[in-house]
């Protein structure tokens, strides 16, 4: 055994796994609350079918409230997780950072739940602008579908993120280049940032909405 070997890292590091896949994980569990709260919108159309463009604007603007907070706490500890990467670069820790593809990999699951809510939302933006000529009734088993989607995702990914940020990882997973962690961890955090500024806008339109009563 050469020394180089004797004392390469053993494990992949906890820390450097559990503050990313944390900022992963906290958009999804934002998305699933959004779901919710989305599906109480869809109920109160069904239960209401005179209800006014304001009063869903008002109604999803509210429901974007949960995954808009996670975004910006997401963020918040992304950079986190950023600092301790750039940090591992610079230093000799005792421990390995997983691969860059592994944060990839991670930040796919955590980012799923949001696409799907996403898809919800666009199919009920249709309805409300008049693209679609069936109306509310046409869509919303799509909508359904999305919805129970994002919840399905969000439950599963927050579950495989979580193992994954304490398990013990195979070798293969240990990062190869020291600087290819950090770089995944930057290009994900801007991923976040688009997401987040999305959501916003979004968000920021239904409200225009409600105040408005007009596109």
């Amino acid at each position: 055994m050469t020394p180089t070997e004797q004392f390469a890292p053993k494990r992949v590091s906890i820390l450097a796994r559990l503050i990313p896949l944390s900022s992963y994980g906290l958009p999804a569990f934002g998305a699933a609350v959004s779901a919710w709260l989305f599906m109480g919108v869809m109920q109160a159309m069904r239960n209401a079918e005179a209800a006014g463009i304001a009063a869903v604007a008002g109604g999803m603007s509210e429901a974007n409230l949960a995954i808009i907070v996670t975004l910006y706490l997401a963020i918040f500890v992304g950079f986190a997780g950023i600092i301790i990467g750039v940090v591992r670069v610079f230093s000799n820790p005792t421990t390995a950072s997983p691969a860059g593809w592994f944060y990839l990999v991670a930040a796919l699951i955590g980012f799923a739940p949001m696409m799907t809510l996403w898809q919800a939302e666009s199919l009920l933006i249709e309805v409300l602008v008049g693209r679609t000529q069936t109306g509310v009734a046409g869509v919303a088993s799509q909508i359904t579908v999305c919805l129970m989607l994002t919840l399905g995702l969000a439950v599963i990914g927050g579950v495989i993120l979580l193992a994954a940020s304490v398990v013990p990882l195979p070798a293969f997973m240990k990062a190869k280049r020291k600087w290819s962690p950090a770089v995944l961890l930057l290009i994900m955090e801007l991923a976040l940032i688009v997401l987040t500024v999305a959501y916003h806008m979004r968000n920021y339109w239904f409200y225009q909405v409600r105040i408005n009563e007009r596109f």
